[in-house]
């Protein structure tokens, strides 16, 4: 009698053992991939969050000194009334802030116009909404619109 054709033979391991082997490979990967993208999101909020959190400074304490909020202008290039309030922490934390755009001042709110708008950058503003303020970001002093994202400051 002759020996049955190689793929006719019963396989060294069963078949459920592969699926479930194949299964847990599915989930490692796909638990590095998320990993990879929180982690990814987290070193982008981290930036935003300083680059708002030092503009707050030198514009509160221009408010309390004069009693009126600095005029309107471009954040990366101040008038020279703001720069007498150590501005230069703020400039710095701008420049690294790692996403290109413009920062803004008018009316008592700092605004972040971004570059170039995506579905993952309004994910990492919100994360900075949720470390600046309620996490919510339609409403609270950290708004994020569908181009900009503004954050309000209260000179109390």
């Amino acid at each position: 009698m002759s020996e049955p054709a190689k793929f006719l033979q019963e396989p060294p391991t069963r078949s459920w053992q592969h699926a479930f082997s194949l299964g847990l490979v599915g989930l490692a990967l796909g638990l590095v991939a998320a990993f990879a993208l929180i982690f990814w999101h987290a070193r982008q909020i981290e930036p935003l969050t300083e680059a708002f959190l030092a503009l707050r400074t030198p514009l509160l304490q221009h408010h309390a000194e004069k009693g009126v909020w600095p005029q309107d202008c471009d954040l990366s290039a101040p008038p020279e009334a703001l720069l007498a309030y150590a501005y230069g922490p703020a400039r710095s934390a701008i420049m690294k802030s790692g996403v290109p755009g413009r920062w803004q001042f008018a009316s008592g709110a700092a605004t972040f116009i971004p570059a170039a708008w995506s579905p993952e950058l309004r994910r990492v503003l919100v994360g900075v909404d949720g470390r600046l303020d309620d996490g919510d970001p339609e409403s609270g002093k950290f708004r994020v619109g569908e181009d900009r994202a503004t954050f309000t400051l209260k000179a109390d």
